[in-house]
């Protein structure tokens, strides 16, 4: 017949199982357990004596202590040992950080000071430097020199004393806002510098600036006595000794002009170039380039020759601006490229 868990008496025959069931399993280790803490606490309080004797002997000082009360002072003794030893340690660890911050920070004002001494200086090597810019500046079309390192605001700020308020930056500081300030300025004349120059470029490329040929110069521009009639005449270009045959090459890209022969300047040949230049280069022994052919600076165009009124191997080299012959010599690698 099974147990009704609902009745009352069916409820406690299953709590006194219970109940016996653990007592016959644990009750002899509870016993023993208890038999064992009686024990610990009868030798506990078995109390022992501590006898102070002075040298004299007169008198004996005694003290009765439970093993109990004993090992508490022995235990917070070493709790005390510990916990000083815990604390000394962390303190000499804390002396230690605060000696390495302080050498740190000594060396971070070593490394401020350094850091000021160069500031200083690189704001001494701009302003030599700005000079320079504003003679660079000064060749670039339209440009306003004065106005080119103008400053704005109050040049010499007052210290603010207020409390509250921070106090005026320092001298290197405002070294430092002034370059940035300044800087600017120089990309922005650095840009025009190069647009201006890259202007200049196109001429130069398109300039003649070369020597037509290697050799030495003879006979130059402007009034001389002639070699035919030994009288005065206006020579408008440059006699250029060099040896038979040798090349005869284009000052500046162009296109070829005209190729003639003359009784007095002999085979000529001229070569059109852009703003309004033309080189004319005579007396050649022979031409090696065509009308209306297209040719670079540097490119051989005809050779070294006697002919027309020559007394030597020359070249006979004029250069002609609009309708007027100028003066080459100051063409002659004075604009390079």
């Amino acid at each position: 017949m099974g147990l009704n868990p609902f009745r009352d008496s069916n409820l406690n025959d299953l709590q006194e199982d219970i109940r016996r069931f653990f007592g016959d399993r644990f009750g002899e280790l509870a016993e023993r357990a208890r038999t064992k803490w009686d024990l610990f606490v009868k030798k506990g309080r078995e109390r022992v004596t501590i006898m102070f004797i002075p040298h004299s002997a007169k008198k004996i000082a005694n003290f009765h202590l439970s093993l109990f009360a004993v090992f508490s002072i022995v235990g917070a003794v070493v709790a005390i040992v510990v916990v000083t030893s815990i604390v000394i340690v962390n303190h000499t660890s804390t002396i230690k950080e605060i000696s390495k911050l302080k050498m740190y920070g000594s060396y971070s004002k070593i490394q401020i000071t350094r850091y000021k001494e160069e500031i200083n200086r690189l704001y001494d090597i701009f302003q030599k430097f700005k000079p320079e810019i504003t003679y660079l500046y000064s060749l670039t079309p339209g440009n306003n020199v004065d106005s080119l390192w103008a400053k704005g605001g109050n040049p010499n700020p007052e210290p603010q004393n207020v409390a509250g308020e921070q106090d005026s930056p320092t001298v290197e500081v405002l070294n430092i806002e002034e370059m940035e300030r300044e800087l600017r300025t120089t990309k922005e004349v650095l840009e025009k510098i190069k647009v201006f120059l890259e202007a200049r470029r196109k001429i130069i490329e398109n300039t003649p600036s070369i020597w037509p040929v290697d050799g030495y110069v003879v006979s130059r521009f402007g009034e001389r006595t002639s070699p035919y009639t030994f009288k005065k005449e206006y020579h408008q270009g440059l006699d250029i000794a060099s040896f038979p045959g040798a090349e005869i090459r284009t000052t500046a890209p162009g296109k070829v002009e005209n190729i003639w022969w003359d009784p007095v300047t002999g085979l000529s040949v001229a070569i059109s170039h852009k703003y309004g230049f033309v080189t004319v280069y005579s007396h050649c022994q022979r031409v090696s380039a065509s009308i209306d052919q297209k040719v670079g600076k540097g490119e051989v165009i005809a050779y070294v020759g006697r002919t027309g009124k020559a007394t030597r191997p020359v070249c006979f080299y004029q250069i002609k601006i609009g309708t007027d012959f100028v003066d080459p010599a100051p063409y002659l690698n004075k604009i390079v490229q």
